[in-house]
């Protein structure tokens, strides 16, 4: 459990300083967000590869990439649904989407930088080898299987939290977009690796989430 609770007070750190608007659109919006993971990747791959378990839990097997882009375009058909719900367009609450890519920076540096995407693919990477790799394993071994994957999701959402008072927006409040999407993709990618054992079907899913999210799906006029 000792793994468990490092990832999620790291994690936890890194969300509330890179999702101030101290740092928006800056460097130290990367680093925050990846120093945590970059450590945490070092010491889950440890664990991994001292349990025995790092060539099948990463090993990319056939069909893969299917469970990745199915899941994937669920979760961003879902996501579109949430936003058209909880932010309509023309409200003041359309302000706490704008918050959150002013935080990422500009998608079109994004899309055209090959530094900012492979930062965007590595970090998404990473979450999965933290999260779908040590942290479910030693959850599942605790608890339980029927436990380990929703305490997974739980605690995934959990490191957001920070961000529902440092992205809130004057006219708007609190904005709880960042969790719900947290913990809604947490369920499902928690899930797919709780049945498959491995991390390759999660990792597609939440690269191509985390970039369509930030780059094509955007919000008309964004």
């Amino acid at each position: 459990m000792r793994r468990t609770f490092l990832a999620f007070v790291l994690v936890m750190a890194g969300m509330a300083f890179s999702f101030r608007p101290e740092v928006a659109g800056t460097p130290w919006f990367w680093v925050g967000i990846g120093v945590p993971y970059l450590l945490l990747t070092a010491l889950a791959v440890y664990k991994l590869w001292d349990d025995g378990t790092l060539i099948d839990v990463l090993e990319p097997r056939w069909g893969d990439l299917s469970i990745g882009v199915v899941s994937a375009t669920l979760l961003l058909a879902s996501s579109w649904a949430v936003r058209k719900l909880l932010v309509p367009e023309g409200t003041p609450r359309q302000g706490w989407l704008f918050q959150i890519y002013l935080q990422v920076g500009d998608p079109e540096h994004i899309q055209h930088s090959v530094l900012f995407t492979s930062l965007v693919v590595l970090i998404a990477v990473a979450e999965e080898i933290v999260w779908r790799g040590m942290v479910l394993t030693e959850l599942s071994e605790r608890f339980g299987t029927r436990r380990g994957w929703p305490l997974t999701a739980l605690l995934y959402g959990a490191t957001a939290l920070p961000t529902i008072y440092t992205l809130s927006v004057p006219g708007a409040g609190v904005n709880p977009l960042l969790f719900i999407a947290a913990l809604g993709c947490g369920i499902v990618w928690s899930f797919v690796a709780s049945l498959s054992g491995r991390i390759p079907p999660v990792a597609f899913s939440h690269v191509a989430f985390t970039y369509f999210s930030l780059v094509v799906f955007r919000w008309p006029g964004m």
